[in-house]
């Protein structure tokens, strides 16, 4: 009987390495799969971002494209605020420009009174409400011809996210040459 008392205590529970073991193997299996999850999470916030700006990018070069490539005239009008103005006819024109961090398409037509102020006219704005346009810059291009303003080149920075956030900012860079047809 004293035996048996001897076996059952011996029995009870697992030694102090076992459990230490046990716990070593369990973090570092909990550490890896956490780690895996948080950059699973952080690579498709990566990946959204980025797509929103290429699509952003795309539609905004595709509009200003349609619209340019019908323009009959540029006139540059540096260092007004417009810069330059886009003439699709002779009573009608269209401006680009940044205001609030949106790329804004605004256009006015001449009802026989001359044009009014492009300012006036209604925005566009090119770009989605979650990214910011900023560094715009358009230059009009002469040909190898000697014809002048025969195209426009069109530079601009595309922002999505805070710069705080390393996952989710991106910022992404266009330079691109429209010409008129």
């Amino acid at each position: 009987m004293i035996v048996k008392q001897k076996k059952l205590l011996n029995n009870k529970g697992f030694s102090f390495i076992e459990i230490l073991t046990y716990i070593f193997i369990t973090t570092t299996l909990l550490v890896v799969i956490g780690s895996l999850v948080f950059n699973n999470f952080n690579a498709q916030k990566q990946l959204k971002s980025s797509n929103i700006i290429q699509h952003n990018m795309r539609f905004i070069t595709h509009f200003i494209s349609n619209r340019i490539h019908n323009v009959e005239s540029i006139e540059d009008v540096n260092p007004a605020p417009e810069q330059i103005l886009f003439y699709t006819s002779s009573t009608t024109r269209f401006s680009l420009g940044v205001e609030s961090d949106n790329l804004t398409y605004r256009e006015t037509e001449d009802l026989g009174g001359g044009f009014p102020e492009q300012s006036t006219a209604n925005p566009i704005i090119l770009n989605s409400n979650d990214t910011r346009v900023s560094n715009l810059v358009l230059t009009p291009m002469s040909d190898n011809y000697g014809k002048i303003n025969q195209g426009v080149n069109i530079n601009f920075d595309l922002t999505i996210g805070d710069i705080t956030d390393t996952y989710g900012y991106v910022e992404q860079n266009l330079n691109t040459f429209i010409s008129i047809r």
